[in-house]
């Protein structure tokens, strides 16, 4: 025993090294599982932000169509102008052919 008392007996500093290994051990296992979910997440983020551009693309594709559709309703009326006139030049102009 040392002077001052608190020298540990074998056994028990041989407990204390076991409990030691058993954690570090422990600490290595989680430390490998962390590095393999953190490698999952980053893959994940990466999709997401794939479908992220994807969606983003998606709106403006929409915005573009929705301009086009502002434009055809005009477009689509003044077509329909220019059928009815070539249709009622055409029936004053002919007639009626018998």
């Amino acid at each position: 025993m040392d002077d001052y008392g608190n020298e540990l007996p074998a056994l028990t500093r041989q407990q204390i090294n076991e409990r030691f290994d058993k954690g570090s051990e422990r600490m290595a296992a989680i430390e490998r599982d962390l590095k393999a979910v953190t490698q999952q997440l980053q893959e994940r983020n990466q999709q997401l932000a794939d479908l992220l551009e994807f969606f983003t693309a998606m709106k403006g594709a929409f915005k573009v169509l929705n301009w086009v559709g502002k434009v055809a309703k005009p477009l689509a009326a003044i077509v329909m102008l220019g059928g009815a006139c070539v249709g009622f030049w055409t029936a004053i102009k002919g007639g009626t052919s018998q």
